[in-house]
């Protein structure tokens, strides 16, 4: 069925925009006034322009949890005020400047205002807004809290988008001072050595050791450093295919990831981190641990805790269940325990939350404090060794001529 983009106004003068589905542009037309609007224009969405809407259906593109937090902080802000969820959505809209993002907003809105349940609309694009989020919104529709846990919704995003600022520089700060260190290593190597490897020859005398290696290596980067960069790509291209595709390659990989301890209490983190949140807005504890899971991209760290709901969902205690995966301590084991046999459950994992994530901000500080002299040392002594190398032969270079 064609798909039309519309702009019109209502009885009050506001403007609307949106998307709507018909069999022709009249029948399009007669929609927009049936629900009281005034068209100002209306136009035919190609039939690219709409797979591209449906494939944002089924997943979209990655958009910041700093943009997701703003929309359902500012849908919480004008509901709460009293204005209608169909005029909050529009009013959402109009104000992202992300405009993929904002089809998806006006299209969510068009479902509402044609009666379907908000929740429902937003399971269109779980790429956008999670399973675990749009189930906490199901419940919200029928207790009437909708306002309320929109925001804290939001401030779950907010509280997410910090963490990952936080983890971000054990990844980005160790990429960016080897990346510039091998450009520097490569520029000396592929330019200042095989200039004075000329000089060198023209001494006629046999070169130290280390001197002819490191001509030798300069040499070979500067002939074929092109080729060695291609099959480089190359090689990340078909791991990364692999990764993917070969799911006995992802396991393995995976599992070696959980045994760097740094990665580990990052991922134990991240999941307790989730498991609070969803506790705490009374999604049941098998399902809680199940979505909780999808936070951490690591497919062996997955399917234990599948394993985990499973046996809770057979009457395993929960703690007995946590600590036979052998992904937690006995500090998160003993807290759940005590959260089961005192019936505050959510109390206790949303204070070890709090716990694990003040350690694993000391880790990555720790981690940083020690990386930084240790990358600039393991730098500084291959530049020193290129250095040295070339200086051996000049600080002889009397002995050479003569």
């Amino acid at each position: 069925m064609p798909t039309f983009r519309y702009v019109a106004f209502d009885k009050n003068g506001r403007k609307k925009e949106g998307v709507l589905e018909a069999e022709s542009i009249g029948v399009a037309l007669g929609n927009l006034k049936s629900k009281g609007l005034y068209p100002d224009s209306i136009e035919a969405i190609s039939k690219q322009k709409t797979r591209f809407l449906g494939s944002l259906r089924r997943g979209f593109s990655r958009i910041s949890q700093r943009e997701r937090a703003d929309i359902f902080f500012q849908l919480a802000t004008l509901i709460n005020t009293g204005i209608s969820l169909t005029e909050s959505l529009n009013i959402v809209a109009d104000q992202l400047p992300n405009k993929r993002l904002k089809e998806v907003v006006l299209e969510v809105k068009d479902r509402v205002s044609e009666g379907v349940r908000f929740s429902e609309a937003l399971s269109d694009f779980e790429g956008v807004f999670t399973k675990s989020y749009i189930k906490m919104i199901e419940i919200a529709e029928k207790t009437g809290k909708l306002a309320d846990v929109l925001f804290k919704i939001s401030q779950r995003e907010e509280h997410r988008s910090s963490f990952n600022q936080r983890i971000a520089p054990v990844v980005l700060y160790p990429s960016f001072v080897l990346l510039f260190g091998f450009g520097v290593v490569v520029f000396l190597l592929g330019y200042v050595v095989p200039k004075m490897e000329k000089i060198f020859s023209s001494f006629h005398k046999e070169l130290p050791f280390v001197t002819r290696l490191l001509v030798s290596v300069g040499l070979f980067v500067k002939a074929y450093l092109p080729l060695v960069l291609v099959l480089l790509l190359i090689l990340a291209l078909a791991l990364n295919v692999a990764y993917l595709k070969w799911s006995a390659f992802r396991k393995n990989v995976d599992s070696l990831l959980l045994k760097i301890p740094i990665y580990k209490k990052i991922a134990v983190t991240q999941f307790i981190s989730n498991l609070s949140f969803l506790l705490n807005s009374y999604i049941p504890l098998v399902d809680a641990v199940l979505t909780s899971s999808e936070a951490v991209g690591n497919v062996v760290f997955k399917e234990k805790l599948k394993a985990v709901s499973e046996k809770i969902n057979e009457g395993v205690p929960i703690e007995k269940a946590f600590e036979e995966s052998g992904l937690f301590d006995k500090m998160f084991v003993s807290s759940v325990a005590t959260g089961r046999r005192s019936g505050r459950l959510p109390d206790f994992v949303e204070r070890i939350s709090v716990y694990y994530e003040k350690r694993i901000d000391t880790a990555i500080k720790t981690f940083l404090s020690v990386l930084e002299p240790a990358t600039i040392l393991l730098l500084g002594t291959i530049v020193g060794f290129i250095v040295m190398a070339i200086m051996v032969p000049l600080f002889s270079i009397n002995q050479l001529i003569k």
